[in-house]
C-alpha cells in the first residue's frame, strides 16, 4: 500500500447489504496525486470503496506512473487501462478538442462489454468528456461527475476570439447538453455550478460533493513545531493550470507591491509543479518559485497565511480545504472560496480587489493571533464538511439515488 493511505476496502462478503457494483470510467489515471483532479478522484474512489465495489477503467497517459495500479488496487475490484485512439474526421468535426484528446476506442468497447455482461448497478463517468462513451440507450443508470463546468472554464480561459475557439465552445456546449439528456444524475463541486447547469438544462438530480482533505495527512503543527514565519505568504497549486497562472501573476503585479509597501519583509513562496514561463519570470527577492513539493504540509505549517487570489471560477478549491485542515490562515477572493460555505471574518478573510486583498494579508501578517483564531474555526468547519470520508458518503448517496431512481 502506498505510504499515507488508509486501509483497503473491506471484503464484499461482510455482513449486511452487498455493496454497489460500480463501473467507473476516468479519462486519466488518478495517480500520482500531483494535481487537483487526480487528488479528488483518488480520494473519492478510496472513500467510496468502503461501501462500493469499484471497477476502474482509465485512459492511458503518455507518462502513466508505474505505481498507479499498486496505489489504486486496494480500493478497486479491477483496473483496466486503455490506449487513446485518433479521432475520425467526422469526430474531429463534431467533438470538442478535450473530448477528442482523451478519445479511446478501447475504453468504449470495454464499457460496452461490461455493461452487456451485466452485474453492475450503475456507471460513473468522471468527466464530461466521457458522456458519449457508454452505449445509448444505456441499460444502467449513469452518474455524470463534473470536476468543474467545462463550458464555464473554456469561456474564461480560451485565448482569442477566433472562429476555431468559438466553434470548439459550441461543440463543448453541445456535449454538456447531450450529457443532460443521457442522464439526469449529476455530481458537482458547488451549488454555484449546480445552479448554472440546471439553469441551462432544467431540473436535474444534482448532488454537491465539494473538494476535501485527509485529516490524517493535513493536521495542525505539533506543540514542538517551530513558529510560523511572520512574513511568508504561500501560494499553492499546479503552476501550469491557467487559473493558477492568472491568479499568481495578478497577485505579484497588483497585490504584493501593496503588501510590501507596508511590510517590506513580506515574501511569497510559490509551490506547485510545472511552473509556466510566466510564473518562473516572477522570481525575485520577494518571490520564490519552488516548483513541486513531495508534500505541501511543511509549507502550510511554515507560512503566515495561504493566499488564494483566483479570478477564474468553477468547482471548489482543494488547497483551501487542505490549508484549513492544517490550521493555516487563508486570504481568498470570493471566487477562490466558491462553494465551500466559508464566511469572511469567521473562517478566513475574503477580498476581491487588490487593495482589499493586500489589506487582508497585512492584517493577518500583523496579527497572527487573529489569523490563528480564523484558522481554528475554519478547521472545525472543514472537519465537519470536507473530509474525504464525509464526501465519499455523499458520492455513495448520489450513486444509490441513481440506482433507485434511474430515470
Amino acid at each position: 500500500m502506498a505510504p499515507g493511505l488508509l486501509e483497503p476496502r473491506p471484503s464484499a462478503s461482510r455482513p449486511g447489504p452487498l455493496p454497489l457494483k460500480v463501473l467507473f470510467a476516468c479519462p486519466f489515471a488518478p495517480w500520482p496525486l500531483d494535481n487537483g483532479g487526480k487528488t479528488r478522484t483518488f480520494h473519492l474512489i478510496r472513500a467510496a470503496s468502503r461501501n462500493a465495489e469499484i471497477h476502474l477503467h482509465v485512459v492511458r497517459e503518455p507518462d502513466l506512473s508505474p505505481e498507479f495500479e499498486a496505489a489504486l488496487a486496494p480500493y478497486c475490484a479491477s483496473i483496466e487501462v486503455h490506449d487513446r485512439s485518433p479521432a475520425s474526421l467526422f469526430d474531429r468535426l463534431r467533438r470538442p478538442k478535450i473530448e477528442r484528446w482523451f478519445h479511446s476506442d478501447a475504453l468504449t468497447a470495454a464499457m460496452a462489454r461490461d455493461i452487456k455482461a451485466g452485474g453492475f448497478d450503475l456507471v460513473h463517468l468522471d468527466e464530461l468528456l466521457l458522456a458519449r462513451v457508454p452505449p445509448r440507450p444505456s441499460p444502467l443508470p449513469i452518474v455524470q461527475h463534473h470536476h468543474k463546468l467545462d463550458t464555464v472554464f473554456h469561456a474564461e480561459t480560451a485565448r482569442g476570439s477566433s472562429l476555431a475557439v468559438a466553434f470548439d465552445a459550441a461543440k463543448l456546449s453541445a456535449l454538456e447538453r447531450a450529457s443532460t439528456r443521457i442522464t439526469r444524475h449529476h455530481v458537482l463541486c458547488s451549488e454555484d455550478d449546480a445552479a448554472i447547469l440546471t439553469g441551462r438544462h432544467g431540473p436535474l438530480q444534482t448532488t454537491i460533493v465539494a473538494n476535501g482533505f485527509d485529516p490524517e495527512l493535513f493536521h495542525p503543527p505539533g506543540e514542538d513545531a517551530p513558529p510560523r514565519s511572520p512574513a511568508r505568504i504561500l501560494y499553492l497549486g499546479s503552476m501550469d493550470y491557467a487559473p493558477n497562472v492568472d491568479g499568481v501573476v495578478w497577485f505579484c503585479e497588483e497585490i504584493l507591491p501593496r503588501i510590501r509597501a507596508r511590510r517590506p519583509d513580506a515574501v511569497l513562496d510559490i509551490v506547485g509543479g510545472n511552473p509556466a514561463p510566466e510564473v518562473r519570470a516572477l522570481a525575485s527577492d520577494a518571490v520564490v518559485v519552488h516548483g513541486r513539493a513531495e508534500t505541501v504540509l511543511p509549507a502550510l505549517h511554515r507560512c503566515a497565511l495561504l493566499a488564494v487570489p483566483l479570478r477564474i471560477g468553477g468547482g471548489t478549491r482543494l488547497k483551501i480545504a487542505e490549508a484549513l485542515g492544517a490550521a493555516t490562515p487563508v486570504v481568498s477572493t470570493t471566487i477562490g472560496a466558491q462553494g465551500l460555505g466559508l464566511r469572511s471574518g469567521e473562517h478566513l478573510l475574503l477580498a476581491d480587489e487588490p487593495t482589499g486583498f493586500a489589506d487582508a494579508c497585512v492584517e493577518l501578517l500583523e496579527s497572527p493571533e487573529h489569523g490563528g483564531a480564523l484558522a481554528a474555526k475554519g478547521r472545525t468547519h472543514a472537519l465537519a464538511n470536507f473530509t474525504w470520508k464525509v464526501l465519499g458518503e455523499r458520492l455513495l448517496g448520489a450513486w444509490e439515488n441513481a440506482r433507485l431512481h434511474p430515470g
